[in-house]
């Protein structure tokens, strides 16, 4: 009987020993959920600096109150980005009016972009992780609920060394107070953000003629299969000094 209970226990223990916790595989790290903010998600399949054209054509369909909860409507004519967006300005000191078309460059706002058109590029994660939050139509601390013109001028203090100063085109319900909040969330949540599947990513124009420089959302996808990386060609446009337009605020 004696031996019968020693055989049990050895058997027990060895049941036991082979009983592991399940791995936990860090790159199926899911969204960290800190309130309603999105920080951090699987990043193992997209690439923050897809294929892209290196030029396209496009037109501002509408701007300011008259645009689809953004700053600027879009439509890309040309080049497998071809169609309708929402747009953001990304440079408070130079000028772009609803119903003008333009050629521009095309950047990952994740790659080095062009010497002289962005006072702040390294808040450009910052920019992607506003993106991501759904704040137009939320509420905010300071009452009301933030709009796109909230957005748009925490998009200006984040990136440009001088804000709107009349901001006229950013409606009637923003307020500073309001776009404050925003980047105050933003340095304080999105420092590092990286999209991730599902989320999206800025994708940056650049126009010609010292135009305006806009960004769209661009959604990303799972790419397992690597592709080949373009090879940029050198343009002198992109990196002209345009400091003698800094002085003239399109939007006073």
């Amino acid at each position: 009987m004696k031996k019968f209970y020693l055989v049990l226990l050895a058997t027990g223990a060895i049941f036991t020993s082979c009983q592991k916790d399940e791995a936990i595989d860090p790159s199926e790290e899911l969204t960290a959920v800190n309130s309603k903010f999105r920080t951090k998600k699987k990043k193992e399949c997209v690439d923050l600096t897809p294929i892209l054209p290196d030029t396209l054509n496009a037109c501002t369909t509408a701007k300011g109150v008259d645009a689809n909860n953004s700053y600027f409507d879009l439509t890309i004519n040309d080049t497998d980005l071809q169609g309708d967006y929402i747009a953001w300005c990304a440079d408070v000191d130079r000028s772009l009016d609803a119903n003008q078309c333009f050629d521009a460059e095309v950047y990952s706002s994740y790659e080095t972009l062009p010497a002289n058109k962005f006072e702040k590029p390294e808040n450009f994660d910052l920019v992607n992780w506003i993106l991501n939050q759904d704040f137009i139509g939320s509420g905010s601390p300071s009452g009301g609920v933030y709009t796109f013109g909230d957005v748009q001028w925490a998009v200006w203090e984040l990136l440009d060394d001088n804000n709107c100063r009349s901001c006229a085109f950013l409606g009637d319900d923003w307020s500073e107070t309001k776009g404050q909040e925003l980047v105050d969330l933003a340095v304080a949540k999105g420092e590092g953000y990286e999209p991730g599947e599902g989320d999206y990513l800025a994708i940056v124009l650049v126009p010609e003629n010292n135009l305006q420089s806009v960004f769209i959302p661009y959604k990303l996808k799972c790419e397992k299969k690597k592709k080949k990386k373009r090879k940029r060609k050198k343009s002198d446009k992109s990196d002209k000094s345009d400091k003698s337009d800094k002085s003239d605020k399109s939007d006073k």
